[in-house]
């Protein structure tokens, strides 16, 4: 049971993170981890927990789920406390844990999607895994009702952020780049991890200012999330990208990123 006065029920006074199997284990669980406990420390949340202990309730819990490929849930909330904006000066932390059988949208890379631009209206510390999502969610709606998969937050100067749940990549000149970290975006683990498969096949990677301009002149632009790996964007508010199919660049990381990964 979770008590309807949990803080996470109440003020989304919670932080969370998804990590996936490949071939049956967890995949970066320790960068994973340290981004959980980086965003517990961001929210100030008391706690007790240690990377080894989540780690054996992960591997337990995958063990028993029993499924080819597994997505993990992880969420910690403050805990139960009376309803006040106040930080609990005693409260005992809920842990939530789910798994759940991992499908993977593989046409999604042959197909590419189409994709479009929304304002960025999300608190100001996107870098804390906080489950306080409901930007994410009417962005994605918002994507849903024109017909196209995904919404790529666009900053009051007309710098592109992220997508509703993943990292973005532009290709311009046959070099990928990506926004820098920062507080304006969640740096996803699989962003880091494409970003040394991109240089180990031998392109140049680059971690700067993307302008929503540079979304309407690039060649190829690829999201990249846990669940989801690399998948093209072929369109940005109904504007073809590159040729209008998912491009060569987006292809060679992701075998790459296979071979460095997600092979056995």
């Amino acid at each position: 049971m979770i008590h309807v006065e949990d803080r996470g029920f109440q003020f989304a006074d919670a932080v969370y993170e998804v990590v996936r199997t490949y071939h049956g284990k967890p995949f970066a669980i320790d960068e994973h981890l340290a981004r959980l406990f980086r965003s517990l420390e961001g929210i100030r949340l008391r706690h007790t927990f240690t990377a080894d202990h989540l780690k054996s309730l992960v591997a337990e819990a995958v063990q028993r789920a029993g499924f080819a490929e597994s997505v993990i849930y992880l969420q910690i909330t403050r805990g139960r406390a009376p309803r006040h904006r106040s930080i609990p000066s005693q409260s005992e932390p809920t842990l939530v844990m789910t798994v759940r059988e991992l499908h993977t949208a593989t046409h999604l890379r042959e197909t590419g999607v189409s994709v479009i631009t929304v304002p960025d209206n999300r608190w100001a510390r996107c870098d804390i895994k906080s489950v306080a999502l409901l930007a994410n969610v009417l962005a994605y709606h918002a994507a849903k009702e024109a017909g196209a998969h995904d919404a790529i937050f666009i900053e009051s100067d007309n710098s592109v952020s992220e997508a509703t749940a993943g990292n973005v990549f532009v290709v311009i000149d046959g070099k990928p780049s990506t926004p820098p970290k920062g507080p304006r975006i969640l740096s996803g683990v699989t962003r880091d991890k494409v970003l040394q498969a991109t240089r180990m096949a031998g392109l140049e990677a680059r971690e700067e200012r993307i302008a929503k301009a540079d979304l309407f002149k690039a060649e190829e632009i690829f999201l990249t999330s846990t669940t989801a790996e690399i998948v093209p964007v072929v369109a940005v508010d109904g504007q073809k990208v590159g040729t209008g199919r998912p491009g060569p660049v987006a292809a060679r990381v992701y075998e790459q990123f296979v071979r460095m990964f997600a092979q056995k």
